[in-house]
């Protein structure tokens, strides 16, 4: 009859110390791969918050814009109370889609429309263009630029949006 002592037996169903650094090993691949997708979602979802309220900041603007009444002889004259005339140009006040780096710079407002930081910090830059379609001035087309600065690519980025406005 043959005995086995239970301490034999027992030492050969544990890990060994190469097994168990391996698995520490791609544990800890695995989380820091993990964690670069994560900061990469975080950066993708600011983004597309950004662009979400420049395209509402351009469609509010868009909107007020088409609400004036605009009649053969001239441009709205509320169309420089809507914020940000450029006061550089005399012949054409309401006319400054330029680039926030370039030229004529819109005051940057926040995403609740207001150039205060009650809300939020001012970041988004928000011009428009008027521009006569024909010799009758009977229609025009109007564009709206919503821009902000991303920081983390040091690039300009925002949306541009159109409409056609017939005069009353």
């Amino acid at each position: 009859m043959k005995f086995s002592t239970p301490f034999k037996a027992a030492s050969r169903r544990g890990f060994t110390l190469i097994e168990v650094l391996v698995a520490t090993a791609l544990l800890g691949f695995s989380l820091l791969v993990m964690f670069g997708f994560h900061s990469q979602a975080v950066r993708s979802n600011m983004h597309a918050r950004k662009m979400t309220d420049c395209t509402y900041l351009a469609q509010l603007q868009m909107e007020r814009l088409l609400a004036l009444a605009w009649t053969e002889a001239s441009v709205p004259t509320d169309l420089q109370d809507l914020g940000g005339a450029d006061p550089t140009s005399a012949s054409d006040p309401w006319v400054f889609l330029e680039h926030p780096n370039g030229g004529s710079e819109p005051d940057p407002v926040n995403s609740a429309h207001f150039t205060t930081a009650a809300l939020g910090i001012p970041t988004y830059f928000l011009s428009w263009d008027v521009e006569e379609m024909d010799s009758d001035a009977t229609w025009a087309r109007l564009r709206v630029r919503c821009q902000y600065n991303d920081d983390a690519f040091g690039v300009w980025r925002g949306t541009t949006i159109s409409s056609y406005r017939f005069r009353d």
